[in-house]
Parts: C-alpha cells; sequence; structure tokens
C-alpha cells in the first residue's frame, strides 16, 4: 500500500509483528478478555452509565452489556492489528500501551 509516498507492506509488518512479539500479542489477548469480563461485571453490579468509555457506554446501551462489550473489545483489537500492519517498529510500543490501559481498566472495574 503507498501511504504519502511511502510503500507499506501491510501484511509483511504484521506477520512480522505477529511472530516477533508473539508473547506480546498473547498477553494483550489475556488482558483484553480480562478486561471484557471485569468490564460486564462492572456495568452488571454498578450501571452501564458509569462506564468511562464512552464508545461502549453507548454500545452497550444500544446493543445490551455483553455484545456492546464485546463488539468494542473487537474495535480494540481491529485496531491494534492495523496500527501493528502499519508499522513494524511501533508494534511493540503499541502492543505495550493497550495491554497497560487494559490491566488498568481492569483494575478500575474491580474497585
Amino acid at each position: 500500500m503507498k501511504i504519502l509516498n511511502n510503500n507499506i507492506a501491510l501484511i509483511n509488518n504484521l506477520k512480522s509483528s505477529l511472530s516477533c512479539y508473539r508473547y506480546w500479542w498473547l498477553f494483550f489477548l489475556a488482558t483484553m478478555l480480562l478486561d471484557f469480563i471485569s468490564t460486564v461485571y462492572f456495568m452488571n453490579n454498578k450501571g452501564i452509565h458509569l462506564e468511562q468509555n464512552l464508545a461502549v457506554r453507548w454500545l452497550a446501551y444500544n446493543m445490551g452489556i455483553v455484545p456492546g462489550v464485546l463488539l468494542g473489545k473487537f474495535l480494540q483489537l481491529c485496531s491494534v492489528l492495523g496500527l501493528s500492519a502499519l508499522s513494524f517498529k511501533l508494534s511493540r510500543a503499541i502492543l505495550l500501551l493497550v495491554i497497560l490501559l487494559n490491566l488498568l481498566a481492569v483494575f478500575i472495574n474491580l474497585l
């Protein structure tokens, strides 16, 4: 793909990221699952209106708690995949950032 006169090998970047940072990807998926479970628990116990992520809150109001949070997590996965495909060099930093955000969300949800 050509972006701003630079050729970017999206598939090769993503394959390289998945192979070089396999454990970071697995850890990302684990934190994503923990965040999903803790968000559903939080919304069931305290209410949808207290959710701080506006997109997930809107999805939960319109689709229901479990489908809304599931779609929010799917969108998170798609965005991390897309950003990793754009830049292999930044994929580890993107993974670490999202892992930390997921862990922070789990901590806040369980307070």
